[in-house]
């Protein structure tokens, strides 16, 4: 399977979204969105972006189970 450039680029659309997903769950968990474990949220929603999670919902939904805790 060949990966193209259009299947990896975010438009300011979808950064948006991510935004508000990321500040969601920090809030949920009462953590700032800048610190340490905000972070590793982050970065465990862009890797479920990078997986094909486009729901903004889903993603939401993902992040603020218990499962989905960051270490």
């Amino acid at each position: 399977m060949q990966v193209r450039f259009s299947d990896l680029a975010i438009d300011d659309h979808e950064i948006s979204m991510l935004r508000r997903v990321h500040v969601y769950a920090c809030s949920s968990r009462e953590l700032e969105p800048e610190s340490e474990e905000g972070a590793q949220l982050g970065k465990m929603l862009f890797h479920l972006y990078q997986q094909g999670v486009r729901s903004e919902l889903a993603l939401m939904q993902m992040l603020t189970t218990s499962k989905a805790a960051p270490e």
